[in-house]
C-alpha cells in the first residue's frame, strides 16, 4: 500500500508540472462503470462463473497531439461462485480488487469524438476475503472514446482488458477481467 501512495504521487507530481509545459490538454475525471471477471485457481483446476460488479475509480492526464498519458485507480468488489464443487481450502466468496496504473493513449484523428486505443500496466492489489492477499502487476489493453461537452468538461467511455496473475498462499490464481467505463473528466 505505500507503494501505491508513493506511486499516485509521483504521478500527480509530474502531470501536475509538466501539463502546462508539454501538453496540450490536462484532465481530472471520475469513472464509474462495470467490471467482468474470470476467475480460476490453476494447479486446482477450480473454476468460477464469470460475474458482473460495479467499478469505480478516478484517472488524471494529459494529451499532447495523437497521444496522452493517463494515471487510474479504480476499485471492485466481486463474489466468487464456483462451476464445481471446489476443495474445502478454496471455498472462498469473494475478493476485493485495486488497481493503480497507467496507460498509454492514441488518439484516432476523427473530429467530434475522439476514439481512442490504450496499453498499459499496473499495480494489481487482491484481497480474497478469509483466504489471502497479493500484490502483482498486470497489463491491460483497451479502446474508448470522448466527447468534448465544453471547453472544461468532457465524457468518456471506454473498455479495458486486464490479465494479471496472482500468488496466494501456495495457489496461483489467474484473473482476466473486462471493464467498462463512463466517465466525466474535468479540463485544465
Amino acid at each position: 500500500m505505500k507503494r501505491s501512495v508513493i506511486l499516485i504521487t509521483v504521478v500527480i507530481f509530474v502531470f501536475v508540472l509538466t501539463s502546462h509545459a508539454v501538453a496540450q490538454d490536462f484532465y481530472i475525471g471520475v469513472k464509474f462503470g462495470l467490471s467482468q471477471q474470470k476467475t480460476k485457481f490453476e494447479e486446482l483446476e477450480a473454476f468460477y462463473t464469470t460475474e458482473y460488479s460495479t467499478v469505480y475509480g478516478f484517472c488524471i492526464g494529459m494529451k499532447f497531439m495523437s497521444f496522452g498519458l493517463e494515471a487510474h485507480y479504480f476499485h471492485s468488489d466481486h463474489h466468487l461462485i464456483p462451476k464445481e464443487e471446489p476443495p474445502p481450502e478454496l471455498s472462498i466468496e469473494r475478493f476485493k480488487l485495486n488497481v493503480i496504473g497507467a496507460n498509454i493513449l492514441y488518439y484516432l484523428p476523427i473530429p467530434v469524438v475522439q476514439p481512442y486505443l490504450s496499453v498499459g500496466m499496473g499495480t494489481y492489489n487482491v484481497d480474497v476475503v478469509g483466504f489471502a492477499k497479493d500484490d502483482s502487476i498486470g497489463y491491460n489493453f483497451g479502446v474508448g472514446a470522448n466527447i468534448r461537452v465544453t471547453e472544461l468538461v468532457s465524457l468518456s467511455a471506454d473498455g479495458k482488458y486486464h490479465l494479471v496473475k496472482f500468488n496466494l498462499n501456495q495457489y496461483k490464481m489467474d484473473l482476466k477481467e473486462f471493464t467498462w467505463y463512463a466517465s466525466v473528466n474535468f479540463h485544465f
